[in-house]
């Protein structure tokens, strides 16, 4: 089963505006309060070592990017309405493209930061119009302190912009330690869809905006010296590869290895899981044939409303929307998706992948 994930967002939890928040059940115990911060909470800690963003000009070629537009194009899913009980198969095939090149991007990762880091999870993202609001990958914000007390909820962001500080807790992905992002089609096939760096929670400009040619990139770490946002796709389509990678001897949970990054502006996406990095392999060698089939999911209203209220514990639409003054401008104006969104069930099991329309007429 491919489970939902909303990501890390910018709060963690859903309380009435102006209310005063108790401390997290896993936050650590008070340590005695220093003059030079106001909370009495630690920050969760990540895995990651450098904070500093590289650039990966050229990463991939133009042949990788057309080979991942094929997988893309086949397997695609925004698991808003699912069409399997469970997530589809790739073909063997596949599968080795899309690691073999999303590992072109870790080996790159690794050169420029110099320590070793290991391919955990990626996926082929169409960013819609909605794109991503501001946030980290594996640290989630809590709570902003000034003076050893904890600031109301109504006032965070007036008080971290003022110079309170930001108390942020740890996520699920808090194994992971870098990500990336690499441009999969040319910036000027669409508006919008530009990647925003922010310094500091809060924070009403981005210290910097990146928006990569075909093939290149750019890599950072997972902590909050690295909150980042996608702006929305106005017009055209935007294509792009997403890596994240972990320490060598870091142990993901079992509830984390299926998991498909997944939020409102990811669009129609594929995704390469912890469990298909594992299993797959495997296949080969005990030589599994290579088979996917659509399966009727059967669900009805009342498993649509249990998914529904799934979605809401990840807190999104009364957490990542509520500061609008932060985060409203990061909203596109243009059409919901000019992307293709026909299912895979509905194409049948005999279409054979050489009836797609040819990748190259797509990306001319």
């Amino acid at each position: 089963m491919c489970c939902r994930s909303a990501g890390n967002s910018p709060r963690s939890c859903s309380t009435s505006g102006g209310s005063e928040r108790g401390p997290s059940p896993s936050r650590e115990q008070p340590r005695p309060h220093l003059s030079s911060r106001h909370c009495p909470y630690p920050n969760a800690s990540a895995r990651c070592e450098h904070h500093e963003r590289v650039d990966l000009p050229n990463v991939l070629t133009e042949a990788d990017a057309k080979q991942l537009w094929k997988v893309w194009n086949w397997y695609q899913d925004d698991l808003t309405h699912p069409w399997y009980d469970k997530k589809p198969e790739f073909w063997q095939e596949d599968f080795e493209v899309f690691r073999s090149v999303a590992q072109k991007v870790v080996d790159a990762m690794v050169e420029r930061y110099g320590h070793p880091m290991v391919l955990d999870q990626a996926t082929v993202s169409s960013t819609n119009h909605i794109g991503h609001p501001p946030h980290c990958d594996n640290l989630q914000f809590d709570s902003v302190w000034w003076g050893g007390r904890q600031v109301k909820q109504r006032d965070e962001l007036v008080a971290a912009r003022g110079g309170a500080e930001v108390l942020w807790k740890s996520s699920k992905t808090a194994f992971r330690n870098y990500s990336a992002t690499v441009a999969l089609n040319n910036p000027w096939e669409y508006g919008g869809g530009d990647v925003e760096f922010y310094s500091h929670w809060g924070q009403q400009e981005p210290s910097a905006v990146h928006r990569g040619e075909l093939g290149s990139g750019v890599a950072f770490c997972g902590c909050q010296r690295n909150i980042h946002a996608v702006t929305g796709v106005k017009w055209g389509w935007r294509l792009a590869l997403l890596v994240w990678t972990r320490p060598p001897d870091a142990v993901v949970p079992e509830d984390q290895k299926h998991v498909c990054y997944f939020r409102p502006g990811t669009g129609q996406s594929i995704w390469l899981t912890t469990a298909d990095l594992e299993s797959y392999p495997r296949r080969r060698q005990e030589g599994h044939s290579r088979s996917w089939t659509p399966i009727a999911s059967g669900k009805g209203e009342e498993d649509e409303e249990e998914w529904k209220e799934d979605w809401d514990d990840e807190d999104w639409n009364d957490e990542i929307w509520r500061d609008k003054d932060w985060n409203e401008e990061k909203l596109g104006d243009g059409p919901t998706d000019l992307l293709d969104t026909e299912s895979c069930s509905d194409r049948g099991d005999n279409v054979s992948k050489e009836e797609l329309t040819p990748v190259e007429a797509q990306l001319s």
